[in-house]
């Protein structure tokens, strides 16, 4: 009981110890990088390059070290399939943080040089800053995934695909981009449309990773075959969704144009066939969730006609509207899953027994007690 009483303090310190060592590591990197010139803000070879591919390194080593000490606590993995499972589920997760830190530090040095317009670190302050950089990540990412649960790993999917595709924005060479449609962020060879389709490459891999997460419990306590089945077509339908999602990424719509449009397609698709048989699904999900997806699915549904009859807006509205409905109906489904599980596994929990009452307090409560024989 101890130890599970102190384990948030325990990760706490953890954390402050792995920042302290990103702090260092990053810091002294990054001073024998600079050399003895002053260096800018950002762009190549600046300091926020260094920030950026350092605390990719350092937050995916951080993110499995606190995945690993999370798994310590828990259950042993089983072998074989749950295994390669684990390892997928682990990298992931590392790929993730790693992607966040890359794509953040870049956009926010970015923001940073065009605030501060000439400004340049000399040698210490560079590595000061750098190494400060590290610590956030490290202990960030550790302690981000030593507490990891499916509320959190949802969260991390929103902040990941945000910072990813405004990364994209803010670095297009081309600023009419949008007047062609969303997946030209990824037509670019630059800084742009590597951010766009890495994130879209990572947050499928995520994706998937959130369908085991998220059905984890609902597949231990279903009792009946059936029950089973259907648990078993919802991850996979979200897995399905994660793996088109990946492909949207990997086809470049430049390059492999009926790949990407039909990967898109199919995302929106699968995504649709989950909101309907939603509720044969899962029939402990709220009514109210049934009606949000559906609502969803009826506004996009509305946007593509809008767009293709009548040309009331061009295809980055149309792509846009789509595409943060079908994420945010995602993100939802496994807040409520998560939801589901809690109540599960409240109701199966064994009752705790009173707690064990003094011996004075047990005397005093005992009818027919002498209380001269006591007192004597």
């Amino acid at each position: 009981m101890a130890l599970k009483r102190n384990a948030a303090v325990t990760s706490e310190s953890r954390a402050l110890v792995i920042g302290g060592a990103g702090f260092l590591i990053l810091g002294m990197i990054a001073f024998l990088l600079v050399g003895r010139e002053p260096v800018a803000l950002s762009g190549r070879g600046s300091v926020g390059d260094i920030a950026a591919l350092g605390t990719a390194v350092l937050g995916a080593a951080a993110a499995v070290i606190g995945s690993l000490q999370r798994q310590a606590h828990d259950a042993p993995t089983a072998p074989g399939r749950a295994r390669t499972r684990n390892i997928i589920d682990i990298s992931a997760l590392a790929l993730a943080h790693a992607c966040i830190f890359l794509l953040g530090w870049l956009a926010l040095f970015s923001i940073f040089q065009r605030a501060f317009v000439g400004a340049v670190l000399y040698p210490v302050a560079a590595a000061i800053l750098v190494g400060v950089t590290g610590a956030i990540s490290a202990y960030t990412a550790y302690l981000s995934t030593v507490t990891m649960n499916a509320y959190r790993l949802a969260a991390l999917l929103a902040v990941f695909l945000v910072t990813g595709v405004l990364t994209s924005m803010l670095t297009a060479e081309d600023p009419q981009w949008w007047q062609e449609n969303l997946s030209a962020l990824g037509m670019s060879s630059g800084v742009s449309g590597v951010a766009f389709n890495l994130t879209l490459i990572v947050a499928g891999v995520v994706v998937t990773t959130l369908a085991g997460y998220s059905t984890r419990t609902l597949e231990s306590t279903a009792k009946t075959a059936p029950t089973r089945r259907r648990v078993r077509h919802l991850e996979g339908g979200i897995i399905l969704i994660g793996i088109l999602l990946a492909c949207v990424g990997l086809f470049p719509v430049d390059e492999q144009f009926w790949l990407h449009t039909a990967s898109a397609s199919g995302m929106v698709v699968v995504f649709g066939t989950l909101v309907v048989r939603m509720r044969s699904l899962v029939p402990s999900l709220p009514a109210t969730f049934h009606v949000l997806g559906l609502v969803f699915l009826a506004v996009i549904a509305f946007a593509v006609l809008m767009y293709f009859p009548f040309g009331y807006y061009n295809l980055t509205a149309v792509e846009l509207i789509a595409a943060s409905l079908v994420f945010a109906w995602l993100i939802v489904l496994i807040r409520n899953l998560a939801a589901v599980d809690a109540d599960q596994l409240a109701v199966s929990a064994p009752a705790r027994p009173p707690l064990a009452r003094t011996d004075t307090a047990a005397q005093a409560a005992a009818p027919g007690t002498d209380r001269t024989a006591a007192d004597s």
